[in-house]
């Protein structure tokens, strides 16, 4: 064998190898590319399947969050309404504008709600919510009884304490109010 045949052989071995490297490394990118693009296309389905999940998750506890959120601000309404009525009776009776009879059905309609709002706020209130208003309550029963007298500014700072508990529970403003008024 001479030299020129064995360069002629190991060129056209090594040509073969490159055309050979060539072709494979054609193929392995293309196969390699055709599995990226599987592999993308899946995780893509998942991330939009989990994504769409979450937003579902989100919206449901947003809707039960705001409903209640609303239950919570509904019933602190009607407590006030309540109270609201009945220090209203009781300014009435003080001025003399309000007759006995009178008096004593406008308690009876406070003690029914009265009643009726306490379950109303045990299922939504926190503890400090209903400390604060039984204390009011408590008072507001005890001048119906006749056992405390009425005085306005007693009555004013308990229905603060509970309505700064209200706010603090509703998130409007953590910041206590108070009263600035000359009476």
């Amino acid at each position: 064998m001479d030299w020129e045949t064995v360069f002629k052989f190991i060129t056209a071995s090594t040509a073969s190898i490159g055309i050979g490297g060539a072709v494979i490394f054609g193929l392995s990118s293309w196969l390699g590319k055709v599995w990226a693009n599987r592999i993308l296309v899946d995780q893509t389905h998942e991330l939009a399947s989990a994504l769409e999940k979450t937003k579902r998750d989100l919206d449901l506890i947003k809707e039960t969050t705001l409903r209640y959120q609303n239950d919570k601000i509904i019933t602190y309404r009607a407590t006030i309404d309540v109270i609201s009525r009945m220090l209203s009776s009781f300014d009435a009776h003080e001025m003399g504008r309000l007759q006995q009879h009178e008096a004593g059905s406008r308690f009876d309609e406070f003690n029914e709600q009265r009643m009726r709002l306490y379950g109303y706020l045990a299922m939504l209130a926190p503890q400090s919510v209903m400390d604060a208003q039984d204390k009011l309550i408590d008072h507001l029963l005890k001048i119906s009884n006749g056992t405390e007298r009425y005085v306005w500014s007693d009555v004013r700072a308990l229905a603060l304490d509970m309505l700064n508990e209200v706010r603090k529970d509703i998130g409007i403003d953590k910041s206590p109010i108070v009263y600035n008024g000359d009476l």
